[in-house]
């Protein structure tokens, strides 16, 4: 099993020093992403479910959880079993029909129908299709965005098609195919071979824990001698953040495979931007790592004010526009002279994604100066 406890996390010898996932992956013990472990040593989330059911059900609500499903199961198809979209020479439609989905390109001359293999996304903000040609996968041209309650063109595809068959969507190379799975489902890649048609969709309580058959087995058979699965809260505060970087992008990752300045679209990379905070520091902070404000086993929560208790654990509450009298910890920055609450409406501020329909958090958590725009 690779699911050993202290695998990760344990040594602060290299806590300060940025790294991809790949080198993480290569690492002795789990990893997100990482495709090592055989099927059968997957237990799947409902064998977790018979001893953590609170959390394996309040886990199974969340976007996460539904990152990726078939066609047939996506909830968006199925409430909008017909939509259209037009662009120049091309009209659009997703179908589904029988639990079945397929899109359908047309121009002048034909109709091309290519049948859906995999909904990406949990619809909350968004959802693109993957289709297939041989071992090509497709990446759909067109996707459906929640704030629309219609489709439009997928994000990255920029270049206006010549033919039908450059309308479905952009094919995808191996490793690409790989990180989008290995990110969306559980289990994509197992014994090192590329396996996503027998993937399990979403991001699943292995997906994060590692490969569980072996630690259900000993439960079953009243046997401690089997290491338990992988507990991410064991972390140093950057290994965490790189933990959840593995899908949402650790600083070196963009770093090195997103050179030369990304701007606003770099808002979707969290991990990368909390670490270019001033409050992160040189090796980080348990309290505001990842885990320290979000709750992965529960929908993220919407509710601004929310977060002011996890703002205040850095932070002195001193009260609004001073902290006369306060003394402020060792442990403790000064509290915010402007206000006492609704700390990340003004230091993590929101802006519009145009190219997904959407605004994003910026998880860049600084002082925000008026009319500053946003800092790539």
């Amino acid at each position: 099993m690779l699911m050993l406890l202290a695998a990760h996390g344990q040594s602060t010898d290299n806590s300060d020093i940025p790294r991809l996932t790949s080198e993480h992956v290569k690492d002795p013990g789990w990893w997100p992403t990482k495709g090592t472990a055989p099927r059968s040593a997957y237990a799947g989330s409902a064998a977790c479910k018979t001893c953590h059911r609170s959390i394996a059900e309040s886990q199974a609500q969340t976007p996460m959880f539904k990152a990726a499903s078939r066609p047939e199961d996506a909830s968006v198809l199925q409430l909008n079993p017909y939509m259209q979209f037009k662009e120049s020479n091309f009209s659009y439609a997703l179908i589904r029909q029988n639990d079945r989905a397929a899109l359908q390109v047309e121009d002048k001359w034909a109709i091309l129908t290519a049948p859906l293999l995999w909904a990406m996304g949990s619809g909350e903000i968004g959802q693109t299709y993957l289709l297939k040609s041989g071992d090509t996968y497709y990446e759909s041209r067109i996707s459906y965005f929640q704030s629309l309650a219609a489709i439009d063109i997928t994000p990255g595809h920029t270049n206006l098609p010549a033919t039908r068959e450059e309308a479905v969507g952009i094919p995808q190379n191996p490793a690409t195919a790989r990180r989008c799975f290995g990110c969306h489902t559980t289990a994509s890649t197992v014994a090192g071979v590329f396996d996503p048609e027998n993937a399990t969709p979403g991001i699943g309580c292995e997906a994060c824990h590692g490969p569980s058959a072996a630690h259900v087995k000993a439960e079953e058979q009243g046997d401690d001698n089997v290491p338990t699965p992988f507990n991410p809260e064991t972390l140093a505060p950057r290994d965490s953040v790189d933990f959840c970087g593995a899908c949402h992008r650790t600083p070196a990752d963009v770093a090195v495979n997103m050179p030369g300045g990304i701007g606003i679209f770099g808002i979707r990379y969290s991990a990368y931007r909390l670490e270019r905070s001033r409050c992160w520091g040189s090796s980080g902070d348990t309290r505001i790592t990842c885990i320290a404000c979000h709750d992965p086993h529960n929908p993220i929560v919407a509710d601004t004010a929310s977060y002011d208790s996890k703002c205040l654990r850095c932070h002195a509450n001193g009260g609004h526009q001073a902290n006369t009298g306060h003394q402020v910890a060792a442990n403790q920055a000064p509290s915010c002279i402007v206000a006492s609450k609704g700390c990340v409406s003004c230091h993590m501020p929101r802006y519009e994604l145009k190219i997904a329909h959407t605004t994003m958090t910026d998880h860049f958590i600084r002082i925000v100066r008026p009319g500053s725009g946003y800092p790539d």
